[in-house]
């Protein structure tokens, strides 16, 4: 197994902060997070307060996520990358979906958009990383943050059942 990962966050809104501090925080191994925005002041933002809200030593590097072109620095960052995390509302779920198909990258998606994840569904078809979809945040996020503070709760208290 892997023990070091290089996940891109793509967004920098609400969603995009409570994943990053959980990645930094909870990770068994601190991954290195590559947060892109259209943005970049906010992916910054994002950067600088998930670094400070950290107890654990995490690079994190702010991006430009360009919505019309894939930029030097993008690409240097597509081909370091293992996975991302899509963070962007729904309607742009395809369009990074097909980043990560064309640079051989896991997906995971938050988005509950029926037509958007049957598009990429298709195109996911012959793919050979996976795409994980329809995470949601309920109750896909709820599920994973309540498994994570009950481990947590079972490591502090010496309990094996609540």
């Amino acid at each position: 197994m892997k023990k070091h990962y290089n996940i891109i966050i793509a967004g920098a809104g609400g969603i995009a902060e409570a994943a990053a501090l959980i990645l930094a925080e909870w990770s068994e191994v601190s991954p290195t997070l590559f947060i892109g925005n259209r943005t970049l002041s906010k992916a910054q933002s994002l950067e600088q307060w998930t670094t400070e809200g950290t107890t654990k030593s995490c690079e994190i590097k702010a991006f430009h996520f360009s919505e019309n072109e894939i930029t030097a620095e993008m690409k240097s960052i597509l081909n370091q990358a293992d996975i991302i995390l899509d963070c962007l509302p729904g309607s742009q779920a395809p369009r990074i979906a097909k980043l990560a198909k064309e640079h051989h990258l896991h997906y995971a998606n938050l988005t509950e958009y029926v037509a958007e994840t049957d598009e990429i569904i298709a195109l996911a078809k012959d793919a050979n990383t996976g795409f994980i979809l329809q995470t949601g945040i309920a109750p896909g996020y709820i599920d994973v943050l309540a498994n994570a503070l009950f481990q947590r709760f079972w490591i502090d208290f010496k309990v094996s059942k609540v």
